[in-house]
């Protein structure tokens, strides 16, 4: 049983010197299963933020706010994680960052494990068993003087799996 939640990750530059990074969550329906089994993903908040900065002083900016997850399943179970950006960052006017800019530090490790995006890859996020589980994502933008002023847009999909 899978259960998907997206973000949508806006990148918005106010100069060319600074960048703002937004993440926009929502859940899409579970696959039916024969059996009444069922794992929920909540992911929260539904945005976040990577502030604007000089890529002089802060050449990696880190997200305003953390990304909170929580997997349940009905008994204990084994479960996986996965992250997959569709993929680059890419702006109205066919502008692109690659999205391997993006990178996240997990807790606790385990079961989480830290990563970057990766363009069209399903990244495994971690792995574990139980009924109930609650980790935190930090994400961080690597900043740089090169990236065109705009707004950028991808949609990254979170999946959780029932084993």
């Amino acid at each position: 049983m899978k259960m998907r939640k997206k973000k949508r990750v806006v990148l918005k530059t106010r100069s060319a010197f600074f960048l703002v990074v937004l993440l926009l969550l929502w859940a899409s329906a579970a696959e039916p299963v024969a059996r009444p089994q069922w794992v929920n993903l909540s992911i929260s908040p539904s945005a976040i933020s990577f502030p604007a900065a000089d890529p002089d002083d802060q050449p990696v900016v880190r997200a305003s706010n953390q990304v909170s997850l929580t997997i349940s399943l009905p008994q204990s179970r084994n479960w996986v994680l996965y992250i997959r950006a569709e993929g680059d960052l890419s702006s109205a006017q066919g502008v692109t960052i690659p999205i391997s800019n993006v990178s996240w530090v997990a807790s606790p490790k385990p079961p989480l494990l830290d990563g970057i995006l990766v363009a069209g890859k399903n990244i495994q996020l971690g792995s574990g068993q139980g009924r109930l589980y609650n980790g935190v994502l930090t994400f961080s933008f690597n900043n740089s003087w090169n990236y065109c002023a705009g707004t950028y847009n991808q949609i990254i999909t979170f999946t959780a799996t029932q084993l």
